[in-house]
């Protein structure tokens, strides 16, 4: 049995003003912009070959309607897609964790609930290459919340990262691009919010997040 903390203080709205933020949903936007772009402007360039052809035949305009759909819808897809989680961040205040993915859909993890926070990491490829793909680990007092739509799919089972904690916990991603930028600022910012619950920075073998992410699918499924 885990010893429960006091409650909470009132769940504010929003992370506090002096909250350290980390807004991987505008980071995403600007490293993803140009590629959307040049995608949107390729588009319809062989429809404009063709039709400057003039004695153009007919498979010639079927592969440039079928180019343009194609890359077209690329295109579209993937600028709704950025938009949209435009306003997607992690953030650490006095309260706890914030994980938002748009103004109207965030949850925050108060630290007065958590045992134990944490950082993995895995290196992609060669490590000289120096690209990681990193998680923040939140262990929680007891069990998880699972009545939490936005908690719910951040909820793992792994081993416990120190004796005493437990299996179960929260694991929130954190995007490549986010980790080239924030990496070890990120576990910095983390670490001072709650250093008494710090349990460090820990390796594991890459595809560490995919593999118990099938396993969770598969796990509920089964339910």
């Amino acid at each position: 049995m885990f010893p429960f903390p006091p409650p909470p203080p009132a769940h504010p709205a929003h992370p506090a003003p002096d909250a350290t933020v980390y807004r991987f949903g505008m980071r995403r936007l600007r490293t993803g912009l140009p590629g959307t772009l040049i995608a949107l402007c390729l588009a319809p360039l062989p429809l404009v070959v063709t039709a400057a052809k003039g004695g153009a035949g007919v498979g010639q305009w079927v592969f440039a309607g079928v180019w343009l759909l194609f890359l077209g819808g690329l295109g579209v897809l993937m600028a709704f897609a950025l938009w949209a989680g435009r306003g997607a961040l992690l953030a650490f205040d006095a309260y706890g964790v914030w994980w938002r993915h748009s103004r109207e859909r965030q949850t925050v993890v108060p630290w007065q609930s958590l045992a134990g926070v944490g950082l993995y990491w895995a290196h992609k490829g060669n490590a000289r290459a120096g690209q990681k793909i990193m998680s923040l680990e939140l262990c929680p007092y007891g069990d998880v919340d699972d009545a939490d739509p936005l908690l719910k799919p951040l909820v793992v089972r792994d081993q416990p990262p120190r004796p005493g904690l437990p299996d179960r916990r929260y694991r929130i991603a954190i995007p490549m691009y986010a980790s080239r930028r924030w990496g070890r600022e990120l576990a910095a910012a983390a670490y001072a919010r709650a250093p008494q619950l710090w349990f460090g920075e820990h390796e594991r073998p890459y595809g560490y997040m995919g593999l118990l992410s099938s396993a969770r699918s598969a796990r509920d499924q089964v339910r």
